[in-house]
């Protein structure tokens, strides 16, 4: 044979030999052991804590706030879009709150060509006047619009019922104390659905829950028409504590809300004009200390001094609004 021959079978007999051995040597004894990988880097990998956590994490600790997140609009964001990643939280500190929400929250809803029209989209500087967007949103459930409750009761029968709040509130929905509030040319819808929340426990008082337990769902309503039907007049000219120029300036961040000069919005939120000032600065106080609770009112009261919050008093006492009919 010829010798060309028999080295050309030599050097593939030498590759065949080589293919066979090499793999036994040279592959790590673990690699099939989770499939085609290396199985020794399976448990080093597993063992790293993933930088990113899911929100599925944050539930043990915050679930009211899962709570709001999960019922609204923001259930889509996931909590470390807004916070950072959760990598060693909450063993190595707390993760970052947004201060600048403007920049944030902009990244999806200032308005510009080609966004969806199902993502609420602004104009940031007519939207927000210069004001951080938590200043009116609760950053986990931002959707503002509050539920209207229906109001279908009689105005005739409320002023009957509303004897029995003459004592506290006037006999026209005017309180003659300053630390109560007045009635009068309230939002109907408002006065429904904070008489019912104080009827079903769901906000309570020493002196309003006892009482509206004693209502039925129809003096409910009827009071609420009842009240709802008065115009309010401004109340202590010249006699309040506080700044009402001043009060002027501030209010236009609580016009969106609370409409302008305070005499409505939104039928389901409280109207402020005419509204007693004693009664005013107790109630942002307490939303200030966390006593009262909205989580509107209370990232806007927070930001309040005792002399802004008496100027703001100061200015609703000295509105009025019509009667509605």
């Amino acid at each position: 044979m010829p010798k060309h021959i028999v080295r050309l079978i030599t050097l593939i007999a030498a590759v065949l030999v080589v293919a066979v051995v090499a793999p036994q040597l040279l592959t790590a004894k673990s690699f099939y052991r989770f499939g085609h990988y290396r199985a020794n880097a399976v448990p080093e990998i597993a063992a790293k804590e993933p930088v990113y956590q899911t929100p599925r994490y944050c539930y043990g600790c915050h679930t009211e706030r899962r709570a709001q997140w999960s019922a609204g609009s923001h259930k889509t964001v996931t909590c470390e879009v807004c916070h950072g990643p959760a990598q060693g939280h909450p063993q190595n500190g707390k993760l970052p709150i947004p201060t600048d929400t403007v920049r944030l929250c902009t990244q999806c809803h200032e308005a510009m060509p080609g966004r969806p029209h199902t993502q609420p989209q602004i104009q940031v500087a007519e939207h927000s006047g210069g004001q951080q967007c938590t200043v009116c949103h609760n950053p986990h459930s931002p959707k503002i619009a509050a539920a209207i409750t229906k109001v279908s009761g009689n105005a005739a029968a409320g002023k009957q019922q509303a004897a029995a709040c003459a004592s506290c509130h006037g006999s026209e929905g005017t309180s003659p104390n300053d630390t109560w509030p007045n009635l009068a040319g309230q939002n109907a819808a408002y006065l429904a659905r904070i008489l019912a929340a104080y009827k079903s426990g769901d906000q309570t008082d020493p002196i309003m829950t006892p009482l509206a337990h004693a209502l039925s769902d129809s003096e409910v309503q009827d009071l609420a028409a009842y009240f709802g039907s008065l115009g309010c007049k401004a109340t202590n000219r010249g006699k309040t504590a506080g700044d009402a120029a001043a009060g002027a300036a501030m209010a236009k961040n609580c016009t969106a809300c609370h409409g302008e000069g305070g005499r409505g919005a939104n039928p389901a939120w409280p109207k402020l004009a005419a509204q007693k000032p004693g009664y005013v600065v107790n109630a942002l106080k307490a939303f200030r200390a966390g006593l009262r609770k909205d989580p509107m009112m209370a990232n806007v009261a927070r930001g309040l001094s005792d002399s802004d919050i008496a100027n703001l008093a100061a200015y609703y006492a000295v509105q009025s609004c019509p009667a509605t009919k």
